[in-house]
């Protein structure tokens, strides 16, 4: 039975996240943030403690969700090394390369990578990370705007589907918050899928991060930490900060791509391999083949875990195939190749599994319920309520580092008190604002999953990566709870609130950008390391002979920005039919 033990529940990740932000040594503060959790209950035994968390590990590990997922990320790393050393992503190189000649078109190119791969968040940040690395850092992109862009577009794409492994886990959370109440959701003439669907929309934060990346890739418009890393890497050549440290660094870690017979299918077919194997796998282990059992439903009741498995293993097998197929490598490079994907992934692994730790010292020492019950209780007007579930969300998945945890914690309590306070019809917009702010503390988190692998697949120094995002999560935010604000004081139309969301979003980007850069003495719109050449810069990282006058110039439309669109558009067209099918319109 977990014991609540007050202010103190938060130490297990506040000192986690304080020791890697001080130390930048993510294991060891994920090993000392589950330490402090087993001292806590092991009554400040030390040794006991050191069992204990050892113990929690292995409870994790051991879990079959888990277990698969390890196996999945195993998998993954190796088809994305096969990807990589067979030459595939050379190939796509070679093939954009003519279109792709600034920073701005590689971080665009980036965007819409990572936006047509929705399937999954993981599958998303190795594969676009890895197929983007080497043009972003040719064309001065920093790591940090890189595995920014990767971050922020990964997990807000996915969570909205139409087809991914979170919809069925964000749906199978609604079943769980009416069984709390002894309840379902046809009690009250919806099902948990049109919930769901009905949520979107009031998932303003996961749609202005999504925006900002495009707005900000765009316009070149920085502000914070990452306009000083953009013109570190334009003026002085340096994608990586002096002393940083890259997680994982795949040429180092895998070879050189082969240049024996590069071919675009060693991209493209893995790819569409993991793709078509992936959801088939979701659908036909949530019985999709069965009579009756609609595509929702079979999305709804399906292994995630499992299905990704099956998808990431013909990934890897595939990736090996073509390879071998094409003469790209031999069979014994091919198979030094599996080996060397798989050790790409040890960190991540150990990094995860210590945050999975994290999580559960958490759960032991009863850190989301202490939080909880300070931000949400009972009394509040029904209007307030979604912004302290938004609150509350950021808060728990920033000290757990897990937006599904967070989900998985706040669900069954969001729905009761939406029921109570304001009926069903306040159920959508809770659970739109409980997802963004599980991911806004996951873009936030140094001890958060995907930003970890955000980190690793653009080669990016963790913490310098979690240091640059946070200012621009923190904007999303802040207009979420502007438009928060509003639906309390009476504004109840989304219809009205979310372009002004856009607005507002706009407005943030355009004033933090020209008040930074104006005080730092650097350019509103960042030039091109060209542009920065030509009006010879000093390249000390703050100010050049043309002074702060050396603004970028770029194209309004460009065959990358053109193509970035178009993905984007047909992207949101798919998501609203989908969102009218589902019963949201």
């Amino acid at each position: 039975m977990t014991t609540t033990y007050g202010a103190l529940s938060l130490a297990p990740p506040l000192v986690a996240i304080a020791l890697a932000m001080y130390t930048r040594r993510t294991l060891v503060s994920l090993f000392a943030g589950v330490w402090i959790g087993a001292l806590l209950v092991a009554d400040w035994n030390p040794i006991a403690a050191t069992a204990l968390a050892n113990d929690w590990l292995v409870e994790v590990v051991l879990s079959p969700f888990n277990a698969k997922f390890l196996l999945l990320i195993l998998f993954m790393g190796a088809g994305a090394a096969f990807i990589y050393r067979s030459g595939g992503v050379l190939a796509l190189e070679r093939w954009v390369a003519d279109h792709v000649n600034t920073a701005r078109d590689s971080q665009l190119l980036t965007w819409a990578l990572g936006v047509f791969l929705f399937f999954d968040s993981y599958t998303s940040t190795i594969v676009t990370g890895n197929a983007t690395r080497d043009l972003a850092r040719r064309n001065e992109t920093s790591t940090e705007m890189h595995s920014y862009v990767l971050d922020s577009t990964t997990s807000p794409v996915t969570t909205f589907g139409p087809i991914s492994n979170w919809i069925g886990f964000q749906v199978s959370m609604i079943v769980v918050g009416f069984e709390a109440i002894d309840a379902t959701a046809g009690d009250y003439g919806v099902t948990p899928f049109e919930l769901f669907i009905r949520s979107i929309p009031w998932n303003v934060y996961c749609f202005m991060a999504f925006f900002m990346v495009g707005l900000i890739a765009f316009t070149q418009r920085f502000y914070g930490p990452m306009l000083n890393a953009e013109w570190r890497s334009r003026a002085e050549g340096k994608p990586l900060r002096d002393d940083a440290t890259p997680l994982s660094d795949v040429s180092s870690d895998v070879g050189e791509p082969s240049e024996a017979n590069p071919r675009l299918a060693n991209f493209f077919l893995p790819l569409v391999a993991l793709i078509v194997v992936g959801i088939v796998s979701l659908w036909w282990l949530g019985g999709g083949a069965d009579p009756g059992v609609s595509l929702a439903e079979s999305f709804e009741e399906t292994d995630v875990a499992l299905g990704l498995l099956y998808g990431a293993f013909a990934f890897m097998v595939t990736g090996f195939a073509g390879a071998v197929g094409f003469r790209t490598m031999d069979v014994e490079e091919a198979s030094e190749t599996m080996v060397d994907g798989f050790e790409t992934m040890v960190i991540a692994a150990a990094i995860i599994v210590l945050a999975w730790g994290i999580g559960h010292a958490a759960e032991q020492v009863g850190t989301a319920d202490y939080v909880v019950d300070l931000l949400v209780s009972g009394g509040v007007p029904a209007g307030v309520l979604p912004i302290l579930i938004f609150l509350a969300a950021m808060l728990v998945s920033f000290t757990t580092g897990t937006s599904w945890g967070t989900m998985s914690i706040l669900t069954p309590l969001a729905i009761p008190l939406g029921l109570e306070l304001g009926g069903i019809e306040l159920l959508p917009v809770l659970l739109g604002v409980l997802f963004g702010g599980a991911i806004w503390g996951d873009h936030c988190s140094p001890i958060s999953d995907t930003t970890v692998m955000s980190s690793i697949f653009a080669g990016a120094d963790h913490i310098d990566h979690v240091n640059t995002q946070v200012p621009f999560a923190l904007t999303a935010a802040g207009v979420t709870l502007g438009v928060l604000g509003l639906y309390a004081a009476g504004v109840r139309q989304i219809a009205l609130l979310f372009p002004l969301a856009v607005a507002l979003t706009v407005v943030a980007v355009f004033a933090l950008n020209r008040i930074d850069a104006r005080r730092k003495g650097l350019p509103e719109v960042m030039p091109t390391a060209a542009e920065i050449d030509a009006a010879d810069a000093v390249g000390d990282g703050t100010e050049t002979k043309g002074g702060a006058g050396v603004e970028g110039s770029y194209a309004l439309v460009s065959p990358v920005a053109a193509g970035a669109l178009v993905v984007v558009v047909a992207y949101l067209i798919f998501l609203a039919g989908f969102f009218a099918l589902g019963g949201g319109a």
